[in-house]
């Protein structure tokens, strides 16, 4: 695998002849690498948990969450069928924002698995 070479630019403008730098301290130095910040490597560690713990609490309440979810969902759709010929009325895209939300949160709950505990 061949690597890189590395090129000195001129400090003052004036024409110099580029010589390579081999791979010395001073070329590492002078090098930046990726950015990493301390913010990102935070966030990849306290992401994986909280959404872990969201997931925990869905799961002890899962049982009684789904049925209220499902009510709502009943309820939005037969409100929509109610005022599906009332003008100015937006119950059929409240009601499919509320399926479309249940669905959601249906398939968080039984697809993923969180690999945190």
């Amino acid at each position: 695998m061949k690597s890189a070479k590395l090129y000195q630019f001129p400090q003052h403008g004036g024409r110099t002849e580029s010589t390579p730098i081999g791979h010395s301290e001073d070329a590492f130095k002078t090098q930046k690498g990726p950015l990493k910040t301390k913010r990102i490597a935070v966030w990849k560690r306290i992401m994986p948990w909280t959404i872990g713990l969201i997931w925990l609490f869905l799961g002890m309440c899962w049982p009684l969450l789904n049925w209220i979810a499902a009510m709502d969902v009943v309820f939005q759709f037969l409100r929509a069928l109610y005022y599906s010929n009332t003008p100015g009325m937006h119950a059929t895209l409240q009601a499919s924002i509320h399926g479309v939300l249940y669905i959601l949160l249906s398939l968080f709950y039984y697809l993923y698995r969180p690999k945190v505990f």
